[in-house]
């Protein structure tokens, strides 16, 4: 993988992916941006555990020549085979990376292993991504690539965890804020405030009232003094 490009997609990544506008739009542009500079991806997963009391986390993946992919796992999936037989499991118990070749008969172990050998995949490695509050989640990096990573990309792949996870704190941070927002204020309430809706007449318009004070002393307030709640539709 060229220097240049892997420079370019961490100075990327350290500004914020700005570029992007929503999560999946900045999971397509990265792993775009990295095969452009020579990485022999062909799937990532990224797998974010949330603040919730019903859902365990939300994942995404990308494939090559696909659409970023979404999904959510409730609680329950933590006693599921699909998880208990994952490398994931290992990643988010003890935050370590866990390395499977296609033709390395202890990866047998892991039953989508076994899924991905009829798609020609040759190698896998599911690496933790540690945010500053101390919790782990996981990535997964794929590759068709006959004899699979070469050392120089898991070094590549090391190298961007860093930025990565920055970046991947600061939007769940956010999303976790909005839904905060959204159960305790109203629905959808949550990004119009992150966004600076915050005063007056910001969130809906006031219920007409006689005599108002702030209607006379202010053009911003032009109906009334008593703010409708936040609309839940």
């Amino acid at each position: 993988m060229e220097s240049s490009g892997l420079q370019r997609v961490l100075n990327w990544l350290i500004d914020g992916a700005r570029s992007s506008g929503t999560s999946a739009d900045m999971i397509a542009a990265l792993c775009d941006h990295l095969v452009d500079a020579g990485l022999p991806l062909w799937r990532f997963g990224i797998f974010i555990r949330t603040l919730h009391p019903e859902i365990f986390g939300r994942n995404f993946i990308w494939r090559q020549g696909q659409k970023v992919a979404m999904g959510t796992a409730d609680f329950d999936f933590l006693d599921s085979p699909e998880f208990t037989q994952s490398p994931l499991r290992i990643v988010f118990e003890q935050g370590v990376e866990v390395r499977a070749r296609v033709d390395d008969p202890d990866s047998a172990r892991f039953p989508i292993i076994n899924d991905m050998r009829a798609d020609g995949v040759t190698d896998y490695i599911a690496v933790p991504m540690p945010f500053l509050d101390g919790s782990t989640h996981a990535t997964s990096w794929v590759t068709r690539q006959p004899g699979g990573f070469s050392d120089d990309d898991i070094a590549v792949i090391r190298m961007i965890m860093g930025p990565l996870a920055r970046v991947s704190e600061i939007v769940s941070l956010r999303r976790t804020a909005e839904m905060l927002l959204d159960t305790y204020v109203g629905n959808r309430a949550g990004a119009r405030i992150l966004g600076g809706q915050i005063r007056r007449g910001h969130n809906a318009p006031c219920r007409p009232r006689s005599g108002c004070r702030i209607c006379a002393a202010s053009p911003r307030c032009r109906t009334g003094c008593r703010p409708r709640p936040w609309s839940r539709s």
